[in-house]
C-alpha cells in the first residue's frame, strides 16, 4: 500500500472520524472544534509553520495557571487535538523516510550479502576442485570480478 493512501486515509479521514464519533456519542457539540484544531495542528506541522504554535502554547498556559488544569475542559481537549495533528504529521514523515530511505538501503546491503556469499562459495568450489594450488590474490581478484560485475 503506498504512503500517500496511508496518509490520507489514517490522517485526513480515521483521526477526524473518531474525534467526531466521540463528540457525538459525548453530546457536546462545542467539541466538533477538536477536528478544526487537529486539522490546524496538521497544518502547522505540514508546511512547518512554527512560528504559530507558540500563540496557543501561551494560551492554553495562561488559561490553566489562572483557571486550573481539567482533563474535561475544553481548552484542554482543543490543545490535546492540535498536539495529535502535530504529532500524527511527525509520525507520517518519520514513517515515510524510513520506508523511503532505510529499507531501500537495507536492500542493497542484502544484495551485497549474498554477494559475499556467492564469493565464498566459488572461492570454496576453486579449493575443492584444485586442492594442490595455492590460492592467489589474482585467482580471487579474477573470482571477485566474475560475481561482483
Amino acid at each position: 500500500m503506498k504512503v500517500k493512501w496511508i496518509n490520507l486515509f489514517l490522517l485526513y479521514i480515521l483521526v477526524p472520524a473518531i474525534i467526531t464519533g466521540i463528540v457525538v456519542k459525548s453530546g457536546a457539540w462545542w467539541g466538533l472544534f477538536c477536528v478544526l484544531t487537529y486539522f490546524i495542528g496538521l497544518i502547522i506541522s505540514k508546511f512547518r509553520q512554527w512560528i504559530f504554535l507558540p500563540i496557543p502554547l501561551l494560551f492554553v498556559f495562561w488559561y490553566w495557571y489562572t483557571y486550573g488544569f481539567a482533563v474535561r475542559d475544553y481548552v484542554t481537549m482543543y490543545f490535546a487535538c492540535l498536539v495529535c495533528g502535530i504529532l500524527f504529521n511527525q509520525i507520517s514523515k518519520e514513517y515515510y523516510k524510513f520506508v523511503s530511505k532505510i529499507l531501500p538501503e537495507q536492500l542493497t546491503n542484502l544484495d551485497y550479502n549474498e554477494k559475499v556469499d556467492e564469493l565464498n562459495r566459488r572461492l570454496d568450489k576453486y579449493r575443492y576442485e584444485h586442492p594442490n594450488e595455492k590460492l592467489t590474490p589474482e585467482i580471487v581478484e579474477k573470482i571477485r570480478t566474475d560475481v561482483f560485475f
